[in-house]
């Protein structure tokens, strides 16, 4: 079984549990308070809704459509991210055809989805 389909599994499987591994691994170690309310706030999504999200953010691949964005963006790249590996977003910057700057973020936070879900957003405004 990949590390996907495990992540997919454990979501399904024990949801809570999972949920607390996920935000401790995701939020900088330095900030186990932040790993707590950022569990927290996964917990108040349905595990469904949950197993959806991953699924979409784990297996989306649009790198076919990278060289038909033009205008100006972005790209934030947290450091230590273990979801997203450092690559990714240089080459991303490489394939956009907009200006599109790549920056390294100095904290450990990871985005799950470019498209904020409503309990996302105010976990990150909690914050």
């Amino acid at each position: 079984m990949s590390q996907i389909e495990q992540l997919f599994s454990s979501i399904e499987s024990n949801f809570e549990e999972w949920a607390s591994g996920f935000a401790s691994l995701v939020v900088d170690a330095t900030h186990p308070l932040s790993a707590l309310k950022f569990g927290n706030c996964l917990k108040r999504m349905r595990p469904e809704v949950a197993l959806s999200l991953a699924k979409t953010v784990f297996l989306s691949d649009h790198r076919d459509i990278l060289d038909k964005v033009v205008i100006p963006c972005d790209i934030i790249q947290t450091r230590n991210d273990i979801v997203v590996p450092n690559s990714v977003p240089k080459y991303m910057q490489s394939k956009i055809k907009g200006n599109a700057r790549s920056t390294l973020s100095t904290q450990r936070v990871t985005f799950l989805s470019s498209q904020h879900t409503p309990n996302l957003s105010r976990c990150l405004l909690e914050f």
